[in-house]
């Protein structure tokens, strides 16, 4: 449901609770207590990201599989992308110099040296471990199958035995969360590919759908944004 599908409900749920007073005499604050102007939300069980210069970077690890070839780069500016559109005054750095810079330090273990390599907060950390459309033992069937490991890094001052913070020293990297994504698209059944699905467009979507969970550990979002949609390409 879009933003502003929901927008219109509430209106419409509102003029509904006006009629109802004037012709029942009801109470206007029971209605209204019902009728609320928000809507409930899942929260988001990850740190907060607003007001933070945040690096996303992501690795993909050796069994996930060879289903996406640019699996890395993709879900790292997918994930930018929505983070960008939700999060007020995030300061997210372009993916592309993210990735340009781990090509030229493969061999990269420790997040510090990626927050200090652009001067960041806080780093977020995505580890595909699992990702897969199509499974090995039924290459005629279409199904997502994604698991990610997100960990998220921040570079905060020491502090003293009394708990101090000390900001005439380094500051120093903390894990402040750390977390797993497990995605299954369509959840109910796969889908043949006989039925004229094509599997790049079924990738896309798959996608789409794992960034939008990885972005939901930092974005509150509606229960109904959780309701996948099984269409491809019309199906």
């Amino acid at each position: 449901m879009t933003r502003r599908h929901r927008a219109r409900t509430l209106a419409s749920f509102f003029l509904a609770g006006c009629a109802l007073v004037a012709t029942t005499g009801c109470d206007p604050r029971m209605i209204l207590y019902f009728l609320q102007p928000w809507e409930p939300t899942v929260p988001a069980p990850g740190p907060s990201l607003k007001g933070k210069r945040v690096v996303i970077i992501t690795h993909v690890g050796g069994g996930a599989g060879g289903d996406y070839i640019a699996l890395d780069r993709d879900l790292m500016r997918d994930v930018s992308k929505i983070l960008k559109k939700e999060i007020q005054k995030i300061d997210i750095v372009d993916s592309e110099r993210v990735r340009t810079w781990a090509e030229a330090h493969p061999n990269w273990t420790d997040t510090a040296e990626v927050a200090k390599a652009f001067e960041a907060d806080m780093v977020v950390f995505l580890e595909v471990e699992e990702f897969a459309v199509q499974n090995a033992n039924s290459p005629d069937l279409l199904q997502g199958n994604a698991k990610i490991h997100v960990m998220v890094h921040e570079m905060k001052y020491p502090t003293n035995s009394r708990g101090k913070v000390m900001r005439d020293q380094p500051k120093e990297d903390d894990e402040i969360f750390n977390d797993y994504c497990n995605i299954v698209f369509p959840k109910k059944s796969p889908i043949p590919l006989e039925q004229g699905i094509n599997a790049g467009a079924f990738r896309t979507k798959f996608l789409h759908i794992a960034a939008n969970d990885v972005a939901w550990k930092f974005v509150p979002h509606a229960p109904e944004d959780e309701i996948q949609d099984s269409r491809v390409n019309g199906y």
